[in-house]
């Protein structure tokens, strides 16, 4: 009698639980999960995405120093900021005067005078350490290795940004254009602005289960 009455607590409980991912799947969206996201087409031609030594045999005069990527993991509303560095040199800090984004003729400030020290190792491209891939002339670094120098103030980090409180009012399916300008300098060198292009696509939000991952 007891096993039966176990038995019909844990049916009930998997059935509200049934439920509960129904709804969460049907009815959260904006409260579990964001309605719309967006996907970031990086317009620059000069950039190579894929792995770091191809990127750096595929570099030139005309590839930016700093190139960025969107990902926005989960359920989570905000996006994260992922840079990633082509240069000339192995430089040992990256000064951040300004991260703006730029839409719909409007500015709207991501980061603000940052430091972000850099590792100095050179590594090899099959290597776990975190370090810069080269291939002798052009130098390649994963942005998010770079060290905030001041760990604890959260608003000298790389940016997390909501996007649907910028491009408000868009529908799945909607595109547009979108860009960022970063103000910058590496170690003593002069500050350099930069201007990257994006073609933007509005998407349905949907919830990622952390049972099922999807």
């Amino acid at each position: 009698m007891v096993t039966h009455t176990i038995g019909n607590k844990i049916i009930v409980f998997l059935i509200l639980l049934l439920i509960g991912v129904t709804n969460m799947y049907a009815f959260g969206a904006g409260i579990f999960y964001p309605k719309i996201i967006f996907s970031f087409d990086n317009l620059d031609e000069n950039f190579y995405w894929g792995a770091a030594d191809k990127a750096c045999d595929s570099a030139s005069e005309s590839t930016p120093e700093i190139n960025v990527l969107f990902r926005q993991p989960g359920n989570s509303f905000k996006a994260e900021f992922f840079p990633v560095f082509l240069t000339k040199k192995n430089y040992a800090k990256l000064y951040i005067k300004s991260i703006t984004y730029i839409y719909e003729n409007k500015e709207f400030t991501a980061l603000e005078d940052a430091v972000f020290i850099l590792p100095e190792k050179i590594i090899g491209m099959d290597s776990n350490e975190i370090g810069w891939i080269t291939n002798g002339t052009y130098y390649w670094l994963n942005g998010w290795t770079a060290k905030c120098e001041n760990p604890n103030d959260k608003s000298k980090k790389w940016p997390e940004t909501n996007f649907e409180k910028i491009f408000k009012n868009k529908k799945a399916g909607d595109n547009f254009p979108f860009s960022i300008k970063i103000i910058y300098n590496f170690d003593e060198e002069d500050e350099k602005t930069l201007l990257i292009p994006f073609t933007v696509i509005a998407i349905k939000g949907w919830y990622t289960s952390i049972f099922a991952g999807s």
